[in-house]
């Protein structure tokens, strides 16, 4: 069983600890849901956890066992019966306040359990389902601390999820190497593979294998298409949280240029802003 932090303290020091870009644009929402912000990361920091760190100690059947646990945990806070868990009250609370929506946090632990299913992805479409389903969805979720009526979060959930699934295959991007190494994952469509040239086993060398640049920036391309389409959506929301949500795209939108500068090379480095470039991103 996972053990989350539940005092607020806590919660802060680990969601800087685990997203310094995230942390970092929360600084510039307004000071009342930077807590909850932080919050909802834990959540999905807790699946991200079962789907990655449980399967790789304790098994896959272990992990989807954990992952029922928690699908529980969630329906009971939506249904008024929030478990005593120090953490369950407080999400529990935060619905209360904010009327959450329960199909975005649900669609989470779909992704969770495409990967301990190991679902592949072999086209297009399928990378957008699963980015739709592990980041899409927090676009989603996010919509209650930024708008407040119904109206609102329905005309901008398209392109809060737009922008959300721009920074999962940023993601992806990033962290090829690692995921295939680590997790024996591959999320980078099989027929574009094919079309490159490439196959699975190529991953694994140390240098990027020829045509493998071609094929990231046709990720790329897709990325951009959805940042730009996000960033749609970020015009129409509040100026008193425009800032942060705008911060937070630029921030990590520029993982894609240093994978550049580091010649795609993604296999063996992973790419990341430097601080004094955030700043000024930030600025």
């Amino acid at each position: 069983m996972l053990q989350m932090p539940f005092s607020e303290t806590a919660i802060w020091q680990d969601f800087r600890r685990h997203s310094r870009t995230f942390s970092m644009a929360t600084h510039l929402l307004p000071s009342e849901i930077r807590m909850h912000v932080a919050t909802l990361y834990m959540y999905c920091r807790m699946i991200d956890n079962i789907a990655d760190e449980m399967a790789l100690n304790e098994g896959k059947e272990q992990a989807l066992s954990e992952l029922a646990r928690v699908e529980n945990h969630l329906l009971d806070v939506f249904t008024g019966k929030p478990s005593s868990s120090p953490f369950w009250q407080r999400l529990s609370g935060i619905h209360q306040q904010f009327t959450l929506s329960h199909k975005p946090m649900q669609e989470l632990i779909e992704g969770a359990r495409w990967d301990l299913t190991s679902q592949k992805v072999f086209s297009e479409n399928d990378l957008l389902a699963y980015a739709n389903l592990v980041a899409g969805c927090v676009g989603a979720m996010m919509l209650p601390f930024l708008v407040q009526s119904q109206d609102d979060r329905t005309a901008l959930e398209p392109t809060a999820r737009a922008l959300g699934n721009a920074m999962q295959i940023t993601n992806i991007i990033r962290d090829v190497g690692e995921d295939i190494r680590a997790l024996n994952r591959i999320y980078l469509p099989e027929n574009w593979l094919n079309e490159a040239g490439l196959s699975p086993q190529m991953l694994y060398q140390d240098l990027p294998p020829v045509g493998y640049a071609n094929l990231m920036e046709r990720m790329m391309q897709l990325a951009e298409q959805l940042y730009i389409e996000g960033f749609k959506g970020i015009h129409r929301l509040p100026l008193r949280v425009r800032g942060g949500i705008r911060a937070a795209a630029r921030l990590y939108r520029e993982i894609l240029n240093e994978v550049r500068k580091n010649e795609y090379n993604n296999l063996t480095r992973r790419a990341y802003v430097p601080a004094t470039r955030k700043i000024r991103l930030l600025l």
